[in-house]
């Protein structure tokens, strides 16, 4: 039962009139003839509420109506003194006009704002408190994690950038109803989007520029150490000193290359993490507060030069940086670095980038290993244990997960970098093929395979023999045929190490 009707009127009625029945009887009438009739007016009435004008001392007929109208949609208002029927609809109606003048001028009032933050290039955070405020809630904005899919977003309105979902925002249940909240929060959202457009066309740009610098760097013919030193300062890029740019040349520049992967596959040759890898490295050098020229160097590595403040070596600054910058693309992507030595110059340190490359490409190298002593079981059964990966550590392990290694020098990889280095050369992939011949073939991987478990237990045929869980004498046998095949001897020193060198340019050369 709706609330009495006299309020919205402003309170006006007329008395009843004198001859108007008030006695019981008629009353109780009411009761036993109407009821039926009423009922079935508030169920049947095609309207948007019903207003009943029951005058003093009908309250039968005031229990009938309140009966009826029990548990119906349909609002029933009762008028309990006459009023004029053009008074109810003058004053519904400027109800109603006051309504859409407060819509209108709501709509208005957040146009107005929104167009303000978007014209001013407000960041997100500012968007977001804006919001907030608007509806007196508080509002969550939620970037999309670059490992995630498309999420069921619980009524959260979507932010699109270029028809990619980048993120929701959402606002509590309290505060504004629903239909200002969604308001607010799609144009938030369209600000938020706009906002976003304009942070990645800036950064599209000045990654554009920072390439092209790099790009001179390695042909330096047309550019000498003040002029591009110069570029990179208005580019932004130099020594931070209490968070501001310093105007004097960094003491070293460090050439580093920066690798990406997924986990549990080999490096893509696609430009498809290009672009998350350079936002997380942008992102974790600002945490680092440092700042790097940084390009594509490939389709899968970036070159990046690091002004030093100092030149000591800064291996511990990269690590962090990695790091963080793993922790932003959640799980999405695995990133190392090969690091060179520090030029006091940068195109000196752009020289050394190929080095750098080299050290990154044989790291990467290293963790594909690590993976898969790590990962379980071979083609032919064999499962690498403890010692194997023991010794994958004495020679310059890679582990896999949070407490593995992202930052390189050459003397990390060691032999493996200088054969990454060679990669390529006819000369080296002849020594390999002539040295295993037959056991590249893909059918000969249970030879490949126990060879390369026979030297990783440096020619001890025991310990091969409890790893890969065989007899002794049917390991002799197999290891008989080997040699045959392979056409020298396995108790030979130079022999183990010539044909060590060769599965080494072998894996490196991915054969």
């Amino acid at each position: 039962m709706a609330p009495d009707l006299g309020w919205v009127c402003g309170g006006a009625g007329l008395e009843e009139p004198d001859d108007a029945p008030n006695d019981d009887q008629d009353g109780e009438r009411c009761h036993d003839h109407g009821q039926s009739d009423q009922h079935d007016l508030v169920h049947g009435a095609l309207t948007g509420a019903l207003a009943v004008e029951v005058l003093s001392g009908r309250e039968p007929v005031v229990r009938v109506l309140r009966a009826a109208a029990a548990h119906r949609e349909l609002p029933v208002y009762l008028l309990s003194r006459q009023v004029r029927f053009v008074a109810v609809t003058q004053e519904v109606h400027r109800r109603i006009a006051a309504r859409q003048l407060e819509q209108l001028e709501t709509d208005r009032r957040i146009h107005e704002v929104f167009t303000q933050l978007t014209l001013e290039a407000a960041p997100v955070q500012r968007i977001v408190a804006e919001a907030a405020r608007l509806l007196g809630a508080e509002v969550v904005w939620r970037r999309r994690a670059a490992s995630s899919s498309l999420e069921d977003s619980g009524g959260a309105v979507p932010v699109v950038v270029a028809r990619e979902t980048v993120g929701w925002l959402s606002a509590e249940p309290r505060g504004a109803g629903p239909a200002l909240r969604a308001t607010v929060l799609e144009r938030a959202g369209q600000a938020v989007a706009l906002t976003l457009l304009s942070e990645r066309s800036r950064r599209n740009d000045q990654r554009q520029a920072e390439t092209a610098l790099l790009h001179e760097l390695r042909r330096p013919w047309n550019v000498d150490e003040d002029s591009v030193r110069r570029r990179a300062h208005e580019l932004g890029i130099g020594v931070l000193r209490d968070g501001v740019l310093s105007e004097a040349a960094p003491a070293a520049w460090l050439p580093v290359v920066v690798r990406w992967e997924r986990p549990g596959a080999g490096p893509l040759g696609e430009h498809q993490g290009g672009g998350a890898v350079l936002d997380a490295l942008a992102w974790a050098l600002g945490r680092e507060r440092t700042t790097a020229l940084a390009g594509r160097l490939g389709a899968a590595s970036v070159a990046v030069l690091v002004p030093l403040a100092a030149r000591p070596p800064q291996d511990a600054v990269v690590e962090r940086v990695l790091t963080a910058a793993e922790q932003r693309l959640e799980g999405a992507w695995r990133v190392l670095a090969g690091v060179s030595d520090p030029e006091s110059g940068m195109i000196g340190a752009a020289a050394r980038l190929d080095e750098a490359g080299m050290i990154a490409e044989a790291a990467v190298s290293l963790l594909a290993r690590d993976d898969c002593a790590e990962g379980g079981p071979s083609q032919d059964g064999t499962v690498a244990d403890h010692a194997a990966r023991q010794d994958a550590a004495r020679s310059g392990s890679v582990r896999s997960g949070s407490a593995r290694r992202r930052c390189f020098r050459a003397q990390d990889v060691r032999l493996r970098g200088l054969l990454a280095m060679l990669r390529g050369d006819e000369r080296v992939q002849m020594f390999a093929r002539a040295e295993l011949g037959s056991v590249l073939d893909v059918e000969r991987h249970e030879d490949r395979e126990l060879l390369t478990q026979f030297l990783a237990c440096g020619g001890n045929k025991s310990l091969l023999a409890q790893r890969i869980h065989l007899s002794r004498p049917a390991l002799y046998g197999r290891l008989a045929r080997l040699e045959r095949r392979l056409g020298v001897s396995l108790d030979d020193p130079e022999s183990r190490t010539s044909l060590h060198v060769a599965l080494l340019i072998a894996e490196v050369e991915g054969c």
